[in-house]
């Protein structure tokens, strides 16, 4: 089933098994609160949005492997705005940056694709359109954690 770069097909096989896991996820959190928890409670939705977004995140894997290069590109735009948002809840909530880094690798293989299908200024173009989208929902959605303005050095070693 592979139609074209065989990268391309790789890459988006690795997106889409991350959206289906997303997409149970969201299905099954009214029930498990994993996100909330995840989170620490600083998503403003409530339990039963996320349902409708774990069927969102499914038809993002699915159509992933459309025909049509337009509806590819418009789910990887989706793929990099959506993990932009997931980076930018990580910091928001003041979790370890390196907790940011597994979502971001997503932003990268986004622009790949992008990249194969189109070319490199239109990857740019597209990845930083979304990646805004991404971070001004991530600002409406993700309310900062108390306390997220501290330094992470005290004391007299973060001082100088």
């Amino acid at each position: 089933m592979i139609n074209g770069n065989p990268i391309d097909w790789a890459l988006r096989v690795c997106q889409s098994i991350a959206f289906s896991l997303h997409c149970c996820i969201g299905l099954s959190e009214p029930w498990t609160g994993v996100m909330k928890h995840v989170t620490e409670g600083s998503l403003v939705c409530n339990n039963f949005f996320f349902p409708l977004a774990g069927v969102f995140l499914g038809t993002i894997a699915y159509l992933n492997f459309s025909e049509s290069n337009a509806v590819v590109i418009g789910v990887q735009c989706y793929i990099a705005a959506f993990h932009t948002g997931a980076v930018f809840t990580h910091l928001r909530v003041g979790h370890h940056p390196a907790a940011a880094a597994a979502p971001g690798i997503f932003i990268v293989l986004a622009f790949a694709v992008l990249a194969i299908r189109e070319n490199f200024l239109f990857a740019v173009i597209a990845t930083s359109a979304s990646v805004a989208a991404g971070v001004a929902l991530g600002c409406v959605f993700v309310k900062p954690k108390e306390g997220y303005s501290r330094p992470l050095l005290t004391g007299e070693e973060g001082s100088e």
